[in-house]
């Protein structure tokens, strides 16, 4: 494959892949260095390009983002996405399959209502993507078999190809929505984890939904569905729990007043903090010090 570079400046240059009616599919493999590279700045004015890593080191530049290059991955990179090689150390070694499509290659297909979600560049979208080794194995199988299709030209060939490719395409959707929902667990993760060792160290406090959210530079609709959705109860909720175990522990362990108790659980009032610990145990803090006080462990008010 020949690539036309039309030079827009000093730095960034415009790639044409395909000529007018030529097959909008190109599938090279790569070994540097037995292949002189040239670090060359440029992008794609129509197509889609993927690079499969076999071996490799060094990195990919994309976007004003840099991507380290990993064994059994895939760079996807969209149209006007300014890319190019970065070499680590003096040899650079890559041995690797690049694979660049017009998204004209599935319009008659099923697959084209899915393609925009692997073409379209969303702001967090996911250019590198780290697969399984099966999963790897069966796109190189599928790119080889594309590629001897495209030498041979055989009946039903580029309806052969598009098959190839549609698999491919497929595979690397699933993976890029797999790899979304890890990253989506992981922040919610994060961010419940964070709240729960500062309600840890605060629920004493005038805490509040409102205000956890702000520390966490989230809105509190988002931060209260993520929370329940963690800890498979209310904020509220996990609040109050605490706090009543926290004064069920001065009940057991001291002899200070009910509110003093409430205080250092963290309820306003010795009213509030009666109504509500007596519905969330069924008994009075009288009573329920009256049942659990642990003799010998007397710390005075």
């Amino acid at each position: 494959m020949i690539y036309n570079i039309i030079m827009r400046n000093k730095k960034k240059h415009l790639q044409v892949v395909f000529q007018k009616n030529q097959f909008p599919l190109s599938i090279v493999h790569t070994k540097i260095p037995e292949f002189n590279p040239v670090y060359i700045e440029h992008y794609h004015a129509m197509e889609l390009e993927l690079q499969f890593f076999k071996r490799g080191d060094g990195y990919y530049f994309i976007k004003n983002r840099r991507f380290p290059i990993k064994p059994a991955s895939v760079m996807i990179i969209h149209r006007y996405d300014v890319h190019h090689y970065i070499k680590s150390g003096e040899k650079p070694f890559i041995d690797k399959i690049c694979v660049i499509l017009s998204p004209n290659l599935f319009e008659d297909t099923q697959t084209r209502r899915y393609i925009s979600s692997i073409t379209k560049c969303t702001k967090n979208f996911n250019h590198h993507l780290l697969l399984r080794e099966d999963e790897f194995s069966k796109m190189e199988l599928l790119l080889d078999w594309a590629e001897d299709e495209m030498k041979k030209e055989n009946h039903f060939w580029k309806e052969n190809v598009i098959l190839c490719m549609e698999q491919i395409i497929l595979m690397l959707l699933r993976g890029l929505k797999e790899k979304k929902q890890r990253i989506e667990t992981e922040q919610t993760n994060r961010f419940v984890e964070m709240a729960f060792s500062y309600i840890e160290q605060n629920f004493t406090s005038r805490i509040s939904l409102r205000h956890i959210s702000e520390i966490l530079n989230i809105s509190p609709f988002y931060f209260s569905h993520l929370f329940k959705q963690y800890a498979g109860i209310s904020f509220k909720t996990y609040l109050i729990k605490r706090r009543i175990e926290e004064a069920k522990k001065l009940l057991q362990e001291t002899n200070l007043k009910l509110i003093a108790v409430a205080h250092k659980s963290g309820f306003s009032d010795a009213n509030s903090f009666t109504k509500i610990f007596k519905k969330f145990t069924g008994l009075s803090p009288s009573a329920y010090r009256k049942i659990f006080h642990i003799p010998g462990k007397k710390t005075l008010e």
